[in-house]
């Protein structure tokens, strides 16, 4: 039962989680989570990563003035490397003699580191607070001025000549970087979900019309629509190539489904044939001999009449030859339809079924009746759409013919109409032949398609019919496996039969 429900849901389109949302939803989530890396990156690690790029920096920079001092180049007026390392690090730089001499110094914060210095030096305090990175003749420290509230990276050293050098660089900036980081990510990140959502709307939208046509292409199949085909795009990909996959099995699938009609219809054909091909055969026989009984009477007796001369009149003797000549053409009739019969209730006649359009049969049928419908001033009706039936087209044309022929012999009332229709079923199409007259009596309801029935044998014989036209129908439809029958309406009669739905 839950099932059964889940799968009404996907027909209706309800489904909570179809593709366009899953498609946003990993789009929106994929950004949201890069976003959220980023930032974590940005807040918790970024201040250590660039407190550790500028501790290398200094420490790079105290060796390259270390290994100058030891050479003699790091006092000479013309050496621009001093300059140079500052602006390059940012940093400032003073060198003293251990009597607290300033030998060289950056002039950005001149008055101040040599007050740091002095401070250290003479009074004792205390450079150790924090330290960040040491060697063998130096140590590098995080010194934050309170006054200030200002931070600064401290590098101290003692160069290899025994001067002493001072180098600082100001880290306070970073948390300021950071937060105007975070905040530019923030609104880069905001314009990024608008820009994500709907392009994830957009492409949502293009990716999945392919596949909800494919997915309404493969309900049509299921209903048995082989006329539904998938339209590949300009740029094909793997859904435009599993659309034409679909098509080809589609086609498969139709060819399949009628062969497998035509071997059912074979198979159950075979096996009512064995059971009953000698009873048919003697039941044919006898009713033969009965049914050809009275025009041979007729044909010998006229016939004796020409010859012992009983009448000499012309218009006697033409009346006898056309009486002879008229019961011939009723046994020759008789005799093909018999043959018909015989050779669909034996077996020997075998279906070929095919998919075609049953209203254009219908249509083909009404236009060659034509001249019968104008003579009896017969109205028709029919006005259907296109339907497919799958059946053998042959015997489905003898079925409408002899429908036909019974509504218009007894179409009848103050307004001679005969109307065709088709009702289409889940699994067939029944059509019906309805014409106004007298109903079917009571005693006669449900014995028309026996063999050589006849309702009013009077006005049967007056058209020439045999009683065998709706026993054809029988046999056919009985090959066909398909439902058939009449039934009286408060205007007339209707006769109908069921075709399988193409």
């Amino acid at each position: 039962m839950a099932d059964t429900e889940e799968k009404q849901k996907i027909r209706n389109g309800k489904a909570c989680y179809g593709i366009k949302v899953q498609l946003f939803l990993v789009v929106f989530l994929s950004i949201g989570i890069c976003l959220l890396v980023a930032w974590t990156v940005n807040t918790f690690f970024l201040s250590r990563v660039y407190l550790k790029n500028r501790t290398n920096n200094m420490v790079k920079a105290f060796e390259t003035l270390n290994g100058e001092a030891v050479k003699g180049t790091l006092y000479d007026s013309d050496n621009t490397d001093f300059e140079k390392i500052c602006s390059e690090n940012n940093v400032d730089i003073l060198v003293m003699t251990s009597g607290g001499i300033p030998l060289i110094t950056s002039e950005q914060g001149k008055e101040r580191m040599l007050l740091r210095f002095y401070s250290v030096l003479f009074s004792g305090e205390d450079t150790g607070k924090d330290i960040v990175k040491s060697g063998s003749n130096y140590s590098v420290e995080r010194n934050k001025d309170e006054r200030l509230d200002k931070e600064d990276l401290v590098l101290w050293g003692t160069l290899d000549d025994g001067n002493l050098l001072l180098m600082e660089t100001a880290i306070g900036p970073i948390q300021e970087a950071a937060r105007l980081s975070n905040l530019f990510l923030t609104y880069t990140g905001i314009f990024s979900m608008i820009v994500a959502m709907v392009m994830a709307a957009v492409m949502g939208r293009r990716i999945t019309r392919p596949v909800l046509e494919l997915t309404d292409l493969s309900k049509r199949m299921a209903s048995l629509d082989f006329d539904a085909k998938y339209t590949p795009r300009k740029r094909e990909n793997e859904i435009d190539e599993l659309g034409v996959n679909m098509n080809s099995m589609s086609e498969t699938l139709e060819k399949t489904i009628i062969e497998l009609k035509q071997a059912n219809n074979d198979l159950k054909h075979d096996l009512e044939v064995i059971q009953s091909n000698e009873a048919r055969r003697k039941e044919f026989l006898s009713n033969v001999s009965h049914e050809l009984k009275t025009p041979i009477a007729l044909i010998q007796g006229y016939a004796e009449g020409l010859t012992d001369g009983i009448s000499t009149d012309p218009e006697d003797q033409k009346f006898y030859c056309d009486v002879i000549s008229d019961e011939a053409e009723k046994m020759g009739r008789l005799v093909k339809q018999l043959l018909s019969l015989d050779q669909l209730e034996g077996g020997v006649s075998q279906l070929s079924m095919e998919r075609f359009d049953i209203t254009e049969m219908i249509s083909g049928e009404l236009a060659k009746n034509r001249l019968l419908f104008d003579e009896g001033s017969i109205s028709v009706d029919f006005c259907e759409a296109p339907c497919f039936v799958i059946a053998d087209t042959f015997y489905t044309e003898q079925v409408l013919t002899n429908y036909l022929s019974n509504a218009i012999h007894y179409c009848g009332g103050p307004e001679k109409r005969i109307s065709v229709s088709l009702e289409r079923k889940e699994d067939c199409v029944r059509i019906s032949v309805k014409n106004t007259g007298d109903p079917i009596p009571e005693e006669s309801v449900g014995h028309l398609f026996e063999k050589f029935y006849k309702v009013d044998k009077a006005r049967t014989r007056e058209y020439g019919g045999s009683g065998i036209g709706l026993s054809v129908v029988k046999a056919i439809m009985d090959l066909h496996h398909r439902a058939y029958g009449e039934e009286n309406l408060p205007d007339g009669v209707s006769f109908w039969f069921e075709l399988d739905r193409g």
